[in-house]
């Protein structure tokens, strides 16, 4: 019995030892630049991009956007932990409120954006929704630096935009969405028909044969989105010199992958 008794003593240790490691209380989490790797999922060179987008952000739109990865939540909701996290580390300027925190847990596999009261007329619960589906390809691959460049971007895209500042870097995009291809309709099928007995047994097969030809010319390419210029990420502009006391008042969205 005594033996037992010390095998489950030993047991219950472990576990207890397991769970304080991998989940990190807020007290102890301290921001020492834009974008925070608790979780160890990120390297140097994945977290350049986002880093970068959030130092434009603070610099030219007067925003501030906070990118955390942890590695649980120690039973907690998303939506509690990254409020409290909002809260105690201030993200965006106190008087105006202009802040954002993407919050990223791995082992529960949570997502959430926290957007402060500054922010939320132009930022609301639905459209920041959009952006972590967006993401949601990429963390179902474990591509964490993907899916947090994604939603970085997307936020501060519309941050810039109504700011009227211009971002340099480029655009991140979303993994191409795979359609499910469809069998050519009857319809289709006698049209070509139609068209090829045209083509070899009428007088009009010239007159058909050029306006094939030509008429599939023409077109071109679209306009591009707003808030992005040309240029590579620089890296530089200046350190990250901490964030300003913003408060959230539970706007955003979360999700799961």
């Amino acid at each position: 019995m005594k033996s037992r008794a010390k095998i489950l003593l030993v047991m219950s240790a472990v576990i207890t030892f397991a769970l304080l490691a991998s989940a990190e209380p807020i007290s102890q989490l301290h921001p020492t630049d834009y974008v925070n790797d608790f979780a160890h999922v990120l390297d140097q060179q994945t977290v350049v991009q986002p880093d970068d987008i959030c130092r434009q952000i603070d610099q030219k739109a007067h925003a501030q956007i906070a990118v955390v990865t942890i590695n649980s939540l120690d039973g907690s909701d998303i939506e509690s932990y990254a409020a409290d996290l909002y809260k105690k580390w201030g993200v965006g300027d106190k008087s105006t409120n202009r802040g954002v925190v993407i919050l990223l847990a791995v082992k529960d596999h949570r997502y959430r954006i926290e957007v402060g009261y500054g922010l939320e007329p132009i930022l609301p619960d639905g459209k920041v929704g959009g952006f972590g589906r967006e993401a949601v390809p990429l963390l179902k691959q474990n591509d964490y630096a993907g899916a947090l460049l994604l939603m970085t971007s997307r936020v501060a895209e519309v941050i810039a935009k109504d700011a009227g500042v211009e971002l340099t870097g480029g655009r991140a995009e979303a993994p191409p969405q795979q359609q499910p291809s469809q069998p050519p309709s009857a319809f289709r099928i006698l049209f070509i028909i139609f068209i090829i007995l045209i083509v070899l047994f009428t007088p009009l097969r010239r007159l058909v044969f050029w306006w094939l030809l030509l008429g599939g010319r023409g077109g071109g390419w679209g306009g591009g989105g707003g808030g992005w210029g040309g240029g590579g990420f620089g890296g530089g502009g200046g350190g990250f010199g901490g964030f300003g006391g913003g408060s959230s008042g539970g706007g955003g969205a979360s999700g799961s992958w």
